[in-house]
C-alpha cells in the first residue's frame, strides 16, 4: 500500500536507532512543536551501529549515566551518519518537527545542520539537564522536559511573526511529498522566490529544494517501513513515479545518498532485525 500525499504526517523516522537496540520507546507528541519523545539502551548482544539519516528536524540527545552525564543538540545530518554511543547506557531523546525547537542563545536552525553542540553551551539550565540525566524513569523524563519547555515554546509561537507563512510552508511541502518547487511555493505565499528562500532558511535551516528531497525520503521511509519485500518488488515504479522520481533508479540513487544502502536491502534489514517488535510505542 502507499500513502496518499494528503494522508502523510511529518512523523520523522531514525530506524537504525530502533534496529540497533533490543527496545525503543517511543511516545508520540506531534504537537506544540515537537514530534516524539524516545528512550534506548543498546545492549552488548545488537552488535548493529547507530546511524542517523536526514530528517530536517533537530534533536536533543541525554546521555544518562551516572558517572558522564552529557546532552547535545544534534541539527539534521545531510547523509548517514555514525551516531556516537556506548552499550548498556540509557539514552533520553525528544525530536522536533522541522521548524520548530528550544530557541537556543547565539545559534540559528541553519548553524545546527550536521552539528552537535553540547546542550549547556546552548541553554543555560542546568536544572533540566540534571533532573533528566540523574533518572531513568521515561514518563518522567517527559513531563520534566514539558515543563520547561511549554511556557518559552508558547511565548516563541506568540511573538513570531512568520508562523503563518511557516505553517503554510511545511503543510505545502508535506501535502505534496516534496514535490512541490520554489516558485509554487512563493505563489501560494504570495512572496517572491528570494523572501521565501530567506525566510525558509531562517525557518528551517535548510533551502526548500533541499528540505523538500529530505521529506521525500522521509515519505519513502514511511511507505517502505509498511512495506515487505514481495509488495515492495511488485510497486517499485509504482512508488518511484508517485513520489515524484525520475524513474526506480532515480529512487533508488537517492535513496542511496541518504542511506548508504538500497530500499531492497534497507527492507531486508527490517524484517532481519524484527523492527517493529524492537519498536515500542507508549
Amino acid at each position: 500500500m502507499i500513502l496518499e500525499p494528503k494522508d502523510m504526517i511529518i512523523c520523522p523516522k531514525q530506524p537504525y536507532f530502533v534496529m540497533a537496540t533490543s527496545r525503543y520507546y517511543k511516545a508520540v507528541v506531534m504537537n506544540q512543536g515537537i514530534s516524539h519523545f524516545y528512550c534506548f539502551q543498546k545492549d552488548d548482544a545488537i552488535e548493529n551501529s547507530i546511524i542517523a539519516v536526514p530528517d530536517g528536524c533537530i534533536d536533543i540527545l541525554f546521555c544518562c549515566d551516572e558517572k558522564e552525564p552529557y546532552a547535545h543538540v544534534c541539527g539534521t545530518v545531510l547523509h548517514p551518519k555514525l551516531v556516537n554511543n556506548e552499550k548498556n547506557k540509557y539514552y533520553f531523546g525528544v525530536r522536533f518537527l522541522p521548524g520548530n525547537s528550544f530557541k537556543f542563545k547565539h545559534i540559528t536552525m541553519a548553524d545546527l545542520v550536521e552539528q552537535e553542540i553540547p546542550l549547556l553551551e546552548v541553554i543555560n539550565d542546568k536544572d533540566l539537564f540534571e533532573q533528566i540525566t540523574s533518572c531513568r524513569d521515561f514518563n518522567y523524563q517527559i513531563q520534566v522536559f514539558m515543563n520547561k519547555y511549554l511556557k518559552l515554546y508558547k511565548y516563541y509561537e506568540t511573538t513570531n511573526k512568520h508562523k503563518d507563512l511557516r505553517e503554510l510552508m511545511i503543510s505545502s511541502i508535506i501535502e505534496t511529498a516534496g514535490q512541490i518547487k520554489v516558485n509554487e511555493l512563493a505563489d501560494k505565499a504570495g512572496y517572491s522566490v528570494r523572501y521565501i528562500n530567506k525566510m525558509f532558511s531562517e525557518q528551517f535551516g535548510l533551502s526548500p529544494k533541499v528540505f523538500c528531497k529530505l521529506m521525500r525520503f522521509q515519505y519513502l521511509l514511511s511507505n517502505l517501513n509498511d512495506s515487505n519485500k514481495e509488495i515492495f518488488d511488485a510497486n517499485l515504479t509504482e512508488l518511484a513515479i508517485e513520489l515524484g522520481y525520475y524513474d526506480q533508479s532515480h529512487m533508488i540513487k537517492d535513496f542511496y545518498e541518504f542511506t548508504n544502502t538500497t530500499p531492497g536491502k534497507y527492507i531486508h534489514s527490517l524484517q532481519e532485525t524484527e523492527y517493529k517488535k524492537r519498536l515500542i510505542i507508549i
